[in-house]
């Protein structure tokens, strides 16, 4: 039984990503962002730090990611000063360098569709760290990424497109890696797909989110009581079942919004509402505002012009 539909709904959004050399003493300090930072390092060395946290030294082909967008600090060696971002970014001379020994690093935040994916989110620790060695089974992961390097470095038609599709591509392998590499998973959304009862009700409302679902169906699907599995399904994923089918439904809705121009009705209708009633409360009860609200937002988003700035001769993109 494959549980992997709600990874079709994973996108990447307000993206800014940056590639830099950088050597001698530097360093940055993160501020707290309502997405997930990540950084990887080309060559040379980096360290990371979660503010009180030990440090994380990074070396050639490692990536660390912040699924939950911690401040942190990110410098040259675990004793450099460290500056604000927009600091850095004025700072030219600190991130073209010339040295033999400098340090390549893609940067990079974006936001993610926390309302449809949170469970998962939240099931990852604060900081990630993973060695992908390009020799080693992960070429796919290392391809992915010397793409989006490539795409940042050279920016053609089409990138923002292009990077967004990178970023959901690379977060896949990420979730992916650490998740197949976790020893204890138990009390974590992954641990649902574990439970075989609980998965297949997950995979009917990824799979079929305009179903008319209930908790009674649901639990016939899962093979068990409705109590039994409220309970299950309650401990193995953290909310209830009518939560889950809830947020899953408006993201779903959400996304139709943003990216295409079927009518709010249809898209009630697509996402399991027959009553546009219900799905305006439901979608201001999730997101704060109603669909025409988050249609006209997202719009104005869309259409505003890429705010970009040379970096080193490459690019500090906003997407």
């Amino acid at each position: 039984m494959s549980n992997d539909h709600w990874l079709n709904y994973l996108v990447s959004e307000d993206v800014v990503l940056a590639r830099s050399r950088v050597s001698g003493e530097w360093g940055i300090r993160l501020e707290q962002t309502a997405g997930a930072y990540f950084h990887s390092v080309g060559e040379g060395a980096a360290y990371v730090q979660i503010e009180g946290g030990s440090d994380i030294e990074l070396g050639p082909g490692d990536i660390v990611v912040f699924p939950q967008g911690s401040s942190h600090l990110l410098r040259g060696s675990p004793t450099s000063k460290v500056v604000s971002l927009s600091q850095f970014i004025q700072d030219s001379e600190t991130r073209s360098s010339n040295a033999s020994n400098a340090t390549t690093l893609l940067c990079g935040s974006f936001g993610i569709a926390r309302y449809m994916n949170m469970p998962a989110i939240k099931s990852l620790p604060s900081v990630m760290h993973l060695k992908v060695q390009s020799d080693g089974p992960n070429t796919a992961f290392v391809d992915t990424l010397k793409q989006l390097c490539d795409e940042v470095e050279h920016a053609k038609m089409g990138s923002e497109i292009v990077v967004r599709h990178l970023l959901s591509t690379l977060f896949i392998y990420i979730l992916r890696q650490w998740s197949e590499t976790q020893p204890n998973l138990a009390n974590t959304w992954f641990s649902a797909l574990q439970n075989q009862h609980v998965a297949k009700a997950l995979e009917c409302i990824h799979k079929q989110p305009a179903e008319n679902w209930t908790i009674e169906t649901l639990a016939q699907v899962a093979g068990l009581s409705r109590s039994l599995f409220a309970k299950q399904f309650q401990e193995s994923v953290g909310e209830s079942p009518y939560v889950y089918l809830t947020r899953w439904r408006i993201g779903i809705a959400a996304q139709l919004l943003s990216q295409t121009d079927i009518s709010v009705g249809e898209v009630a209708k697509k996402t399991g509402y027959n009553s546009g009633y219900s799905f305006v409360r439901a979608f201001k009860q999730v997101l704060g505002k109603t669909p025409k609200q988050h249609r006209s937002s997202r719009q104005s988003i869309n259409g505003a012009p890429v705010n970009s700035c040379g970096l080193t001769g490459q690019l500090l993109s906003h997407y």
